[in-house]
This record gives structure tokens, C-alpha cells and sequence, in this order.
């Protein structure tokens, strides 16, 4: 049974960790689920205006974009037990039933969100089933980036692994870029009658298609937990996070805040913004999606290659720091400009900064914790800040934009949040770079 002392510190990557012969139907296999969720999540965050009229007729329009983004947020309270729950699994029995559980509940909340009859047919019952679905999503959520970024990080060679946990976020790129063609698509050729009626259930029945495939190949997975590693109950793995490892655990949690908070306001609700506050457009809007997919793909996978060949570089802190010094004179040139192309610009440059901090999310923080309790302090890293911050943050600034007709307040909501963020990276960066001079001098 491994011991896990307060003294204990996190290995290097690699050394006795089983190393599986990866291949890349294991990638796909893993990453799939991840596209599948971001997919998911931008075209709700796309067509929130029409899932309320859909679910919430009765309310007023503004109050029906609250009523929906509040069920898309429902899903992000059952992140943190999708987290602990499914993490914690993924400690004791392995990546690969963790991960092949999340991709089955994931699949089945899609298709609860996707068939549900409306409001005017069933009454109550269609509100309160799409939150069954949200919160089958959440925990599908929460219990996918432990084991999935624990997975890659895993299987991948010395000197690759910022390449292989990258995918985690060029999915994101790539689910953001389909459901942003398919947003724009939908929103361009239907009817705005036929798009409030039926039309945005196409998004949701299309993500549905690589579900049967996707729970196929990753029940063929190879296991990347040793299993001396693997921890052997639930009181083991918590005793071992608190004695040795919640420190660093609540920092990682901080870190994640800020670029919490720039995934769903940027990446989700500015197309609301563009619509409600800028009259642009729908199909303007819609190109959010496209472009926080096209820059997420290429600036991810830029930055873990570059992470790959400068580990150590201090240029990895450096866009949290600059994500401060311009997320208000953004906002401000758009709302002076309030052109389409002002606006998606603001948007790929804000989406740039916070994709290039991925290998400090995506490699630097899961070496931070031992095999042992990586996948569960992974999953908590990403669950609790996505649940409180995550979760709130469109429906944060619809609230903003009902009771002060300031158009900046996304803006200083943004600002604040990387500021903690920003303290948080520097004070864990510290850390790293200390443990990495320690083991040097040893």
C-alpha cells in the first residue's frame, strides 16, 4: 500500500509510472469526450436565447436568458462530485473505467437536453428534465479532466508531454470551431421561426453521432495507473491530499479562476453580448464559436510544443499577466468601434492569451501531485473553479446587463478575476521552480 506522508513530493512524470504504448485511437479515444463536452456547452451557450422561449415561455425575454443560462449553470453543481467521485475511482481503478463512464453519462444528458418536448407540451416537466440532463453533464464533467489529463500526461514520452495534454484544449478549439459552423449554419438557414421551434435541437442530435464510437474505443483503452500506485479506499487518497498536498491543491484551484471565468464570458456569452448589446448581427454572433475554435487549436498546440522545448521558460506566466493589462481597453475598443470584426477580433485576442497558459494548466499543475492522487486533485483543480466561477459566470453578467446599463461589466469581471489568478501563478510558479532546484541539487 503506498504511504503518503506529508513529506511526500511529486515525481517527475515517468519514473516507475506504467507507460502505456500509445497510440492514437488511445488519444482520440480520450479526447473525444472532451470535444464532445465543449461541444455541448458552446451551442447551449449559442442558442440560450431560444432554450428559453423553448422552456420559459412565460417569463420575460430578459428574464428567459437568465432562466436558461441558470440551467445551463446547474450543470456546473454536480461538477465537484463528478470530480471526487469519479476521480477518486479513476485513483483506485483506473483511467480507463473513469473514463469510459464519463463518456456514457455525457452522452446520455445530451440526448435528454436534445429530445425533450417543450414547455407548451408537457409543463413543467421539460424545465425539470433538461436539468437532469445538465446535471448528468456535470458530473460527467467534473469526472472527466482528472482522468483524462492524468491519461495523456501518462502515456506520453519525455519531452512530449506538453504536445499530448494540449489536445485536452485543442478539442476545446475544435468543439468551439464545429459548434460555431454548426451555430452559424442553423442560424443562417432556417427561419427564425423554425430555429425557435426545432432548429436549435440540431446541434444537440449531431453531437450525439460519435457517442456509440466514443464509448467503444475508449472501453479498449490501455491503463496507464501502476497499479502500486493506485490508492486502496476513499480515506487513503483524502488523507494523502490533505497531509501532503492541499497547499498546492487550493493555488491550482485560484490558478484556474481567471481562465475560468474568459472561457464562459468570452468564449459563451459574448454572442449573447453581441446580439443584446451590440445589434449585431445572429450570424455575426455566432462566429464566436469559429473563432475561439480556430485560435484555441493552433495556440494550444503552439504552446505545449513550446513548452516541450522550454519547460522552464518564465514566458509561460506571462499571457495571465498580459490577459490583465488588456481585457478593459478591449471592451472599450469594441463598444467605441461596434463592428463585427472589432468584436470577434477582441474575442480571438483574449481567447489567445488565455489558450497560451495552457501548459502551466495542462502539464504543470498535474506534475505538481503524485500518481496516486493525481487524477482526483486534477479533477478537483478543474471542477471547483468551473462549478463557483465557471458555472455563474454567464449568468453573472446577464444579471449585470438587467441592472446597470454600463456595457463595461463583463469587462471589470474579467479584470478581477485574472488578477487572482495572476497572484496565484506566480506563488505556484515559485513553488515549481524551487522543487525543480531542489531535485537538481539532490
Amino acid at each position: 500500500m503506498p504511504q503518503l506522508s506529508a513529506g511526500t513530493q511529486a515525481a517527475p512524470v515517468g519514473r516507475s509510472e506504467v507507460r502505456a504504448s500509445p497510440s492514437m485511437r488511445d488519444v482520440v479515444a480520450v479526447v473525444a469526450g472532451n470535444a464532445l463536452e465543449f461541444y455541448d456547452f458552446t451551442v447551449y451557450a449559442f442558442f440560450s436565447v431560444f432554450i428559453g422561449r423553448a422552456f420559459f415561455p412565460l417569463f420575460s425575454p430578459a428574464t428567459q436568458v437568465i432562466a436558461s443560462v441558470a440551467v445551463f449553470g446547474v450543470g456546473f453543481v454536480a461538477r465537484p462530485l463528478g470530480g471526487v467521485v469519479i476521480g477518486a475511482y479513476a485513483d483506485r481503478r483506473g483511467r480507463k473505467a473513469a473514463l469510459t463512464l464519463t463518456f456514457g453519462l455525457m452522452a446520455l444528458g445530451t440526448a435528454i437536453i436534445a429530445f425533450t418536448p417543450t414547455y407548451a407540451h408537457i409543463g413543467i416537466f421539460a424545465p425539470l428534465l433538461v436539468v437532469v440532463g445538465r446535471l448528468l453533464q456535470g458530473l460527467s464533467a467534473g469526472g472527466e479532466a482528472g482522468p483524462a489529463t492524468s491519461y495523456l500526461l501518462e502515456t506520453a514520452a519525455a519531452g512530449r508531454r506538453g504536445l499530448y495534454t494540449s489536445w485536452q484544449l485543442a478539442t476545446q478549439g475544435i468543439a468551439a470551431l464545429i459548434g460555431g459552423l454548426v451555430g452559424y449554419t442553423v442560424s443562417s438557414v432556417l427561419s427564425a421561426d423554425a430555429l425557435s421551434a426545432w432548429g436549435w435541437r440540431v446541434p444537440f442530435m449531431l453531437g450525439l453521432l460519435i457517442a456509440p464510437l466514443g464509448i467503444y474505443i475508449r472501453s479498449r483503452l490501455h491503463e496507464t495507473l501502476n497499479a502500486e500506485h493506485a490508492v486502496k479506499s476513499n480515506r487513503e487518497l483524502l488523507r494523502g491530499i490533505v497531509d501532503a498536498h492541499l497547499s498546492d491543491l487550493v493555488l491550482a484551484c485560484c490558478v484556474l479562476i481567471g481562465p475560468t471565468i474568459t472561457v464562459y464570458v468570452v468564449g459563451h456569452y459574448m454572442t449573447t453580448y453581441g446580439m443584446r448589446v451590440l445589434h449585431l448581427p445572429t450570424s455575426t454572433s455566432m462566429l464566436v464559436g469559429f473563432v475561439t475554435g480556430g485560435v484555441g487549436i493552433v495556440a494550444s498546440l503552439g504552446a505545449g510544443i513550446y513548452f516541450d522545448r522550454f519547460p522552464r521558460s518564465r514566458m509561460l506566466v506571462v499571457p495571465q499577466f498580459l490577459s490583465i493589462l488588456a481585457v478593459v481597453p478591449m471592451f472599450a475598443w469594441v463598444l467605441q468601434a461596434g463592428t463585427g470584426s472589432v468584436f470577434l477580433g477582441m474575442v480571438a485576442f483574449l481567447t489567445l492569451l488565455r489558450v497560451l497558459m495552457s501548459p502551466f494548466h495542462l502539464c504543470v499543475i498535474p506534475e505538481i501531485f503524485p500518481q496516486a492522487v493525481r487524477s482526483t486533485c486534477v479533477s478537483i483543480c478543474y471542477s471547483v473553479p468551473t462549478t463557483i466561477f465557471g458555472g455563474t459566470a454567464q449568468l453573472v453578467v446577464a444579471w449585470l446587463a438587467t441592472v446597470t446599463p454600463n456595457p463595461m461589466a463583463p469587462a471589470w469581471y474579467l479584470l478581477w478575476a485574472n488578477v487572482i489568478s495572476f497572484a496565484a501563478v506566480f506563488v505556484l510558479d515559485r513553488r515549481r521552480r524551487a522543487r525543480l532546484a531542489d531535485g537538481a541539487s539532490q
